[in-house]
């Protein structure tokens, strides 16, 4: 409590600004890493552009504060690599995609740290199409600094190293050129199924990953001698484990994961876990306190450890974490190969969610329409429900409520950010128009009765 307080008196002095938001520009920021022989022709953006970078808590663990740049996202990253690897007669074309920005806070013994995920894709157009030669991955870090320019250390360094890890795999041999179409070109391949190699048919014999890259791009080092041991659970097969031997003073300081046959096991930090294709996933099976920290996404972490998010936003992980006996159920963060708790929806999202339902004893003869900031969003009845959910950019939402009866009614509703807020609406006999916002028991009555089919409208308002 008393680092929390010295924190907060501290920025409090020097940057009362940052009482609601921190906001940035690349402008002048030049990189020091950049790829051999080229000047980038454009930059793409494949993820959401007007969320924002993300969020830091100064003020202590329930004060969410979300970063912004000046300037939208793509005109800021483009200015950035252009000026960096302008256009010269003896250089070639590149194309650049970001697929992920985001800035977290997080913690690590008694030191918090801001943290930044970047991954960019590195394209090349030949022969009158397009090479997509690597996709870095990215989690820099640096000891907790609130001021603009330590922020924007940590953002150009890590485009240095998304930079240095392209030229490193390009150096190695270890670039899996790819061709892809023009509408590839904007897609995120974090989030699209069957992009990346990973296991092409049966595989026989034994080989190490010695990083998530391996893995991804179906890269094993199959000259590294080791024995593998398994540990059979009989009781929780889920949950068998192995571990490998090494001949005297060849083990690998560090390595992801390795494959036997056609089953692939990840490192889980004391031992190794099996990952199970499922769908378009890789799953894996375990208690969480069994996991060593670095193999869960430290965003996940960041939320948990400073109350930012619980349970309904990240699944089991922070319910389980201190029950022993759960099994918990990960999958695999494509982003960077560490493990996601299997329900957690896309953490780089920062937004607020409204859910609204309208009674069953309303007016059944009436219908009702609902105004978001001026905007009809969604006509409901009787037993609907309505989910919006708006990006960190919108600090209230204006909702206005007109029953086909010819009742209406106004009212500004403050967002948080991370955080869900229930509201009940009814279209009363005298045509009236009523909204509540119930709190316990009666929320989470409503709202476990809430299905697809029920909810009849689900928006997302992502602009400024």
């Amino acid at each position: 409590m008393k680092k929390y307080l010295l924190v907060l008196l501290l920025v409090s002095f020097f940057l009362p600004s940052f009482a609601k938001e921190i906001t940035l520009s690349l402008r002048g920021q030049k990189l020091s890493v950049l790829p051999a022989g080229y000047y980038i022709e454009d930059v793409i953006l494949s993820q959401r552009e007007d969320s924002c970078l993300g969020y830091l808590h100064p003020y202590g663990p329930k004060k969410c504060i979300p970063l912004f740049f000046e300037r939208s996202i793509l005109a800021e990253v483009k200015e950035l690599l252009i000026s960096s690897m302008p256009k010269q007669a003896n250089l070639q074309p590149l194309f650049i995609r970001v697929n992920r920005m985001f800035m977290y806070q997080t913690s690590k013994g008694v030191r918090d740290y801001t943290c930044f995920d970047l991954s960019l894709s590195f394209i090349r157009p030949v022969n009158q199409g397009l090479v997509e030669d690597f996709t870095s991955s990215i989690s820099a870090s640096a000891v907790q600094d609130f001021f603009p320019k330590a922020l924007l250390k940590l953002l150009v360094n890590g485009f240095d190293s998304s930079v240095s890890q392209y030229n490193k795999r390009s150096a190695m041999g270890l670039l899996v050129p790819t061709i892809i179409t023009p509408e590839q070109l904007k897609e995120d391949p974090i989030n699209k199924a069957g992009y990346y190699k990973y296991l092409t048919g049966k595989k026989s014999g034994k080989g190490l990953y010695r990083t998530y890259f391996d893995f991804r791009d179906n890269l094993p080092d199959t000259t590294q001698d080791f024995k593998i041991f398994h540990d059979y659970n009989k009781n929780q097969p889920k949950l068998s484990k192995a571990y490998l031997k090494f001949p005297d003073g060849s083990k690998p300081e560090k390595f992801w994961g390795f494959y036997e046959g056609d089953a692939v096991y990840i490192n889980d930090g004391r031992s190794f876990s099996l990952l199970t294709p499922e769908g378009d996933l890789f799953i894996n099976y375990g208690r969480s306190p069994e996991y060593a920290r670095e193999v869960i996404s430290a965003a996940i972490w960041g939320g948990i450890m400073f109350g930012l998010v619980g349970a309904s936003v990240f699944g089991g992980l922070t319910a389980s974490s201190s029950d022993y006996d759960m099994i918990d159920k990960f999958k695999l963060d494509l982003f960077n190969g560490k493990l996601l708790p299997y329900d957690a929806k896309d953490y780089t999202l920062i937004s607020s969610n409204l859910i609204f339902y309208i009674s069953k004893v309303s007016d059944p003869n009436s219908s009702l329409n609902v105004y978001v900031d001026g905007q009809l969003q969604c006509t409901m009845k009787p037993g609907n429900y309505f989910t919006l959910d708006l990006s960190c950019h919108h600090t209230s939402a204006t909702i206005k409520l007109v029953s086909s009866s010819g009742g209406e009614t106004v009212k500004q509703i403050p967002l948080k950010l991370l955080k869900s807020e229930f509201y009940l609406l009814k279209v009363k006999k005298n045509h009236t128009v009523g909204i509540d916002h119930p709190f316990g028991e009666v929320k989470n009555d409503i709202l476990k009765f809430r299905t697809k089919e029920n909810t009849v409208c689900r928006v997302e308002l992502f602009g400024e």
